[in-house]
């Protein structure tokens, strides 16, 4: 996981809209219903049969971006069983439609295209976060603060009415807080919560923020050496007796973690509805789940086998630093026990570093005026953030898990934001390619936020796939008031290397890293377009060099995504005999003003030929463009 960016979808408006939109679910309201009747009638019985000798229950007319590379655009399309049947001209696609058929013409400036496809996201955790207690509500400036406060102190208010032990939330900005090193602190939180535990996680998932009475339960009365972790400390000189602060670094929230009611499969359920449902709105239909533990393969695997799973999933099973290598043979049992229908647990998440805000990413050069190098999760014994040399500690580790996961044909999803992270990365999979021989696991590492310009050739030289976020390719207000001051003016003028990866061969994809941050594939795609915020103001583009065109992008999202999980036969463009896995969008997000991408409105979306998604009344773009319109979609969306 990674930073939240300044723009993000209000969840309690999206949660009533969605509501709405489920129960309006079979209602044809995005597109001219009464056009849609009498095409019907000119159809009359005469039909056109695939060459199972059936006819085409579903028939769209209009533009289609298929994101094929041979035949990008065609008028209308068939769908047949759940399949495309047909791709090519409308009166074509028309005289396929069987009696009783569904028929949808679009109006003018709507568009199919395929579904979208996130290849880094958080699902279920999302939707978990949701039925808590969110902050997303709260402004991402300093002035969201005592909102904040009065969340939690609603939230802590029902917890006690329904007899919870702990108050669980998420989605606090360090930038709400003066101290910007040690983050919140916990006699903060006392004020609005004393006499109930609490822990709210911050919104990169890599931090957490707890009150007196959470330090209590998880036995932190020091600031003790945590592997792999860290608790901030009340004294800025720390001692062995120094006090926790309140906050709690990396693998340091597992020792809170660890006290928490254990989440129940209901309530894993409960958040995936809520999350999936918000997916497709923005027409999310295939998605790889990127921190997945043995309870959440359960449930993702009930929702599979019970009909309640209408997303199609990879779980990228976590693998945990303190246990050895051999636990690659109980990843694959479980891949093997689990993975059924839509559901496929093929996947494992590597977090090899931290993340900059906190300085635990790992870097390969100090922390300005720091002998600080970050923290690198894998290496044995872990540096510590004061080692002396970035080159302490040794991966062996993670090298041989690497090379076991790839035997077992298991695909590897690494977490690598800083540089030295990344090498350690691509070092490992390097031991696995040479210990293997070389394999189509296509194995990706996330975020890429810093790397070294010796790096970027190795991705293509080793089928390694870059698993980019667009969306964070701007310059939020963490970053434009202290990414100079923690790693210096020359790495903070390298950050997101888009157009250098591409340049460089290297295949991608990409995602949203929801709930961290907005999980709009649109917004994601003008930003990296335009390497400037969403909404209003603009700003001068950031790294402008980086800049890469909205096509790679939308690739990216779409067969690029399909690519990375192991699906390009089946999804990721519109092509006969693939899954009718589709969406219709208010606009052609690649033809419209770039600045007009981000209000893309997802109408309704498709899996398998199925309508997930329906929206309320719309009809397609009219008129100038909106110079607001980035914010409202990105932050209110649906």
């Amino acid at each position: 996981m990674m930073r939240r960016k300044s723009v993000l979808i209000k969840t309690l408006s999206v949660i009533l809209v969605l509501g709405w939109a489920i129960s309006a679910h079979s209602l044809v309201v995005p597109v001219k219903s009464s056009l849609a009747m009498a095409a019907m009638s000119d159809v009359g019985g005469r039909t056109v049969t695939d060459k199972d000798g059936r006819a085409a229950d579903l028939v769209v007319v209009g533009t289609v971006a298929t994101m094929a590379a041979g035949k990008p655009n065609a008028r209308g399309l068939a769908v047949t069983g759940g399949k495309i049947a047909f791709v090519g001209d409308a009166a074509s696609a028309r005289k396929r439609l069987r009696p009783g058929g569904r028929l949808i013409v679009l109006e003018p400036g709507q568009a199919v295209m395929p579904g979208l496809v996130d290849a880094h996201v958080h699902m279920l955790d999302a939707g978990l976060m949701l039925t808590r207690c969110p902050l997303d509500e709260a402004p991402r400036g300093p002035e969201g603060k005592g909102p904040a406060l009065e969340m939690i102190k609603e939230c802590s208010k029902r917890a006690r009415e329904k007899g919870k032990e702990w108050v669980i939330g998420s989605g606090w900005s360090l930038v709400w807080f003066d101290d910007k090193g040690r983050g919140p602190s916990a006699a903060e939180l006392d004020a609005v919560v004393a006499d109930l535990p609490a822990v709210f996680y911050d919104d990169n998932g890599h931090s957490a923020w707890v009150n007196s009475l959470a330090l209590t339960k998880a036995e932190i009365f020091t600031c003790k050496e945590v592997p792999r972790g860290r608790i901030e400390c009340i004294d800025e000189a720390p001692k062995p007796d120094s006090k926790p602060w309140g906050t709690l670094r990396e693998a340091a929230v597992n020792l809170v973690d660890e006290k928490l009611p254990e989440t129940t499969q209901e309530e894993w359920l409960a958040g995936l509805r809520v999350a999936q449902t918000i997916l497709h709105s923005h027409g999310i239909t295939m998605l790889q789940d990127a921190n997945v533990n043995p309870s959440m393969v359960n449930a993702y695997s009930e929702a599979a086998r019970t009909g309640q799973l209408t997303m199609k999933v990879v779980a990228a099973q976590i693998a945990d630093p303190s246990k050895p290598a051999s636990q690659a043979d109980e990843l694959a049992r479980r891949r093997d026990e689990k993975s059924t229908g839509r559901f496929s647990a093929s996947a494992v998440k590597i977090f090899i570093d931290g993340v900059l805000e906190s300085q635990t990413a790992a870097l390969l050069e100090p922390y300005v005026r720091t002998d600080d190098c970050g923290i690198l999760n894998w290496a044995t014994p872990p540096p510590t953030p004061t080692s002396s040399s970035c080159e302490a500690g040794d991966s062996g580790v993670l090298h041989e898990l690497v090379s076991r996961l790839d035997r077992h044909g298991l695909q590897v999803h690494m977490h690598a934001i800083g540089d030295r992270a990344v090498r350690e990365g691509l070092d490992a999979l390097a031991a696995a390619r040479l210990a293997n021989g070389p394999s189509d696991n296509r194995h990706h590492m996330a975020h890429l936020q810093l790397m070294s310009p010796a790096d970027l050739p190795r991705f293509r030289a080793l089928g390694v796939i870059a698993n980019v976020q667009p969306f964070w390719m701007f310059p939020d207000r963490w970053f434009e008031e202290n990414a100079e001051a923690v790693i210096g003016p020359e790495r903070a003028g390298q950050l997101y290397p888009l157009r250098s990866i591409v340049r460089a061969g290297a295949r991608i994809a990409a995602g949203s890293d929801w709930f961290v941050s907005s999980p709009n594939p649109f917004c994601a795609i003008q930003v990296g377009t335009t390497r400037q915020s969403p909404e209003p103001p603009f700003g001068a583009p950031w790294i402008p060099t980086e800049r890469v065109s909205r096509k790679t992008l939308l690739a990216a999202y779409t067969t690029g995504g399909a690519y990375v999980n192991h699906r390009e036969h089946e999804t990721g463009s519109l092509e006969v005999g693939k899954a009718a896995d589709f969406v219709i969008v208010d606009r052609n997000p690649l033809t419209v003003p770039v600045r007009r991408i981000s209000g893309t409105r997802v109408l309704k979306t498709f899996v398998d030929g199925e309508e997930v998604y329906a929206a309320g009344p719309a009809t397609g773009p009219q008129g100038d463009p909106d110079p607001e319109e980035g914010r409202r979609q990105c932050e209110d969306a649906p």
